[in-house]
């Protein structure tokens, strides 16, 4: 049996020998059927994806936070520091994961402090004294908040600078005064007169 080429094929003959054998050909051939097939276009060249590393992942790991919380400063407790510094210290799980780029943002009062930072133990310094809110964030490299922590309300005490004066050669802050005139000189005093002693009365 001939087997051609379906890419290649026109017309086939067909015919039967005399011992029943069935032939194909597509050389003509005395009292052979003609069998035409369409032509068909070549295949197209396929293209083969190249197999990933070894040990890559085949999609993209998802990370999910399931728990933050800001232990320091604890909510409703009062922060004694004359220098306005805050101690913030967090706990996230499952870990942060940095190799994404992932990092911590904190807020006070609905304000960013500072840039984001992988540190789970940032210092805030400079805040004002009394009431404060403290939230945190964590972002991933685009800055898209991946999980939220509760607000923390906290209270920044300072001691008054009355109290505190400042030290030799600092500085004064605050306002300036202007400097006094000098006073003006006073007239002199009347001489006094000389101090004569009263006579004693005679008695009879």
């Amino acid at each position: 049996m001939l087997c051609l080429s379906m890419a290649d094929a026109h017309d086939v003959y067909r015919w039967v020998a005399p011992d029943g054998t069935v032939h194909f050909s597509d050389v003509p051939h005395p009292g052979a059927d003609i069998i035409t097939f369409p032509t068909w276009p070549p295949p197209a060249p396929r293209r083969y994806m190249p197999s990933p590393m070894p040990g890559a992942p085949d999609k993209p790991v998802f990370y999910v936070y399931t728990r933050l919380v800001i232990v320091q400063p604890e909510p409703g407790r009062s922060v004694h520091d004359n220098q306005g510094n805050v101690q913030v210290t967090l706990i996230v799980e499952p870990q942060l994961n940095t190799t994404q780029g992932h990092k911590v943002r904190i807020l006070l009062d609905g304000q960013v402090q500072r840039a984001p930072s992988p540190s789970l133990e940032q210092l805030l310094t400079g805040i004002e004294r009394g009431r404060h809110t403290l939230a945190a964030q964590v972002i991933n490299r685009w800055g898209r908040v991946l999980i939220r922590s509760r607000p923390v309300t906290f209270y920044l005490k300072r001691a008054s600078p009355l109290f505190h004066p400042p030290r030799p050669g600092t500085p004064p802050k605050g306002v300036k005064q202007a400097p006094r005139a000098p006073m003006a000189p006073r007239a002199p005093r009347a001489p006094h007169a000389p101090f004569i002693p009263a006579k004693p009365r005679s008695t009879l």
